[in-house]
């Protein structure tokens, strides 16, 4: 479970101070209250038996005895998955009137939180994410376990950059198949359980395929302003298009996120392993040899390190030193000529015009207008403003801001059919 480095702003976060020797089972001291939900509330607590910081979620007195029998089949199942990416359960048990769950305390921050803050991450960061997520959901299948809850808020990013699973509150043993509650939250389920489908590994693929999506774009795939809105989206539309979210994404994985976001879960990928390695075959083609992912975690302070360069390392700066000094030195021999005035051809960054101005043209003309003027990042989304089908309504920034090429900008439009095909 996360510590308090990033909380998620949709909660009811109230931090607090526990009451002074107070205890759980005699052995775990509560410190500081760092999360609370409908489904209770989560403290960094002490371990006085083995000495170690935990994190602990507690259930009130007020939960009934339901509630209570699957909050103890949480802890048993999240505890029968052991994987380095998955939060470690390490006890569980009562005291008086509350329930406890003591689990692995991980400072960092969830994907969604990561989101938030940095808007869409390259493909080959996701693709490090997913195979991450992957290797939990694979241990958990094996285990006998369907998380039936993977999104972005369930998955924490240490310091070091190492994806973990958490949350097993609805997972569901492979055995139960009668069991047809629909819990969880409307954006991230899968067709067949609104359906009441029977619950597999495909389920999950199909949520981790949500959580690609979200990466990738920056933003969920069901956007619905109600739960009835979103079931509907994905029981009777077709798998979304990352393509029609974010300019220059390969088609290939648009393919590879489309078939793990089927429908129907037979079309899906087998399993979640099998969906990380398609989708980083093609992801990590342009790639980095080396992620940013440690950095995505980290909380606000960082410790410093200082070393001295190996030996060849200190060899090689020296040259390339020398060689800039002897190079500079050629170059101001030269007698130095006073110019007219400032290079009118000197080079820009920027356009001189500034970004065209799209408002009012019909989307796929204005992606078309910014490509063309230098700006290939564009991104879109439906907004609410008075205008015909498919006008842009805002354009950010502004028309005439004088932005480096290749700079994003961010159309809003109104909501119509086939608004990214090119008119009549």
């Amino acid at each position: 479970m996360r510590t308090n480095d990033g909380m998620a702003s949709e909660k009811r976060v109230r931090r607090g101070v526990a009451e002074p020797a107070r205890q759980l089972a005699k052995r775990y001291r509560l410190i500081e209250r760092i999360d609370e939900g409908g489904a209770g509330e989560v403290w960094r607590a002490r371990d006085e038996k083995l000495d170690r910081d935990v994190a602990i979620k507690l259930l009130g007195p007020d939960a009934d005895d339901a509630f209570r029998a699957r909050f103890a089949d949480e802890a048993r199942r999240a505890a029968a998955v052991v994987h380095p990416n998955v939060v470690t359960v390490f006890d569980e048990g009562r005291d008086g009137a509350d329930a406890f769950m003591v689990m692995e305390l991980v400072p960092g921050k969830t994907l969604r939180e990561i989101v938030a803050e940095r808007g869409p991450l390259p493909a080959h960061e996701v693709a490090r994410l997913i195979r991450q997520v992957a290797g939990a959901l694979d241990a958990a299948h094996a285990a006998g376990v369907v998380h039936c809850d993977v999104k972005p808020a369930n998955v924490i990013v240490d310091r070091e950059g190492v994806a973990k699973l958490t949350d097993f509150g609805i997972a569901r043993a492979a055995r139960d198949r009668d069991e047809q509650e629909l819990l969880g939250t409307a954006r991230y389920i899968a067709p067949e359980r609104v359906e009441g489908g029977q619950v597999t590994a495909r389920t999950d693929v199909y949520g981790l395929g949500l959580v690609a999506y979200e990466l990738l774009t920056g933003r969920p795939a069901f956007d619905g302003a109600t739960s009835e809105e979103l079931v509907r989206e994905r029981l009777l539309g077709p798998p979304p298009s990352l393509r029609l979210a974010r300019v220059g994404i390969d088609d290939r994985l648009d393919a590879i996120v489309g078939r793990a976001l089927a429908p129907v879960p037979d079309r899906r990928y087998a399993s979640a392993g099998a969906f990380a390695r398609a989708f980083s075959n093609v992801a990590d083609e342009d790639g980095e040899p080396t992620s940013a992912l440690r950095s995505l975690g980290r909380a606000r302070s960082r410790s410093i390190s200082w070393s001295l360069p190996r030996f060849d390392t200190a060899v090689a700066i020296l040259a390339v030193l020398a060689i800039l000094l002897a190079l500079f030195l050629f170059f101001s021999s030269f007698p130095r000529v006073a110019g007219p005035g400032p290079n009118p051809t000197a080079a820009s960054s920027a356009p001189a015009a500034g970004t065209p101005n799209v408002v009012g043209k019909r989307l796929s003309d204005a992606i078309s207008a910014l490509q063309s003027a230098g700006y290939p990042v564009v991104e879109w989304a439906p907004g609410q403003g008075q205008g015909s089908q498919c006008a842009v309504l805002r354009q950010d920034p502004p028309a005439g801001t004088a932005l480096a090429r290749g700079a994003k900008t961010t159309l809003s439009y109104v909501p119509g059919n086939d608004c990214t095909k090119k008119g009549d």
